[in-house]
């Protein structure tokens, strides 16, 4: 399976922020111009809830993982994984992973994301000569998956984050 950063996974990943920040927008417009004065302290005190919680969270993991992965595109298949940089192609069998770590938001999945950045995560494939490469989940939605189908030997561990920033 080929992984490309496309615009579509990025706006996917941002499907929540945009959808909060309509429901947040709206909630201002309605709060002030519903009672014919417009006060800016009230939407300064609205705003300020909203780019702590929402905003800035997210833009941080999306810009770290657009800084971690700028350029590289994957092709995972059966038991081997290809990184592809410009012209350089570098092969990764199951005898070079020694553990696949999934750090994903503890909401991931659950059905109750409550925070616009509980869709974020990332695979930090660790090598046997103990270097390591990260995937995020700005390739696809569905990476740990993708991992867990094609290296069903390799040992897989999930570890569960608030806030799932690359290091």
């Amino acid at each position: 399976m080929n992984l490309t950063m496309s615009f579509l996974n990025q706006l996917k990943m941002l499907a929540d922020l945009i959808i909060l920040s309509l429901a947040c927008f709206l909630l201002i417009y309605y709060s002030c111009y519903s009672c014919y004065s417009c006060e800016y302290k009230l939407i300064f005190y609205l705003l300020i809830p909203y780019f702590l919680m929402f905003f800035f969270p997210v833009a941080f993991l999306h810009f770290n993982y657009l800084n971690v992965n700028k350029g590289v595109n994957y092709e995972i298949n059966k038991n081997v994984i290809l990184k592809k940089r410009k012209t350089e192609i570098i092969k990764y069998t199951n005898e070079n992973i020694e553990e696949i770590r999934l750090c994903i938001n503890g909401s991931k999945d659950t059905g109750n994301g409550t925070l616009a950045f509980s869709r974020y995560y990332y695979a930090k494939i660790k090598l046997l000569d103990g270097s390591c490469f990260v995937i995020t989940s700005l390739y696809s939605s569905k990476i740990d998956k993708i991992l867990e189908e094609n290296f069903k030997d390799i040992k897989i561990i999930t570890e569960k984050v608030f806030y799932p920033t690359i290091k």
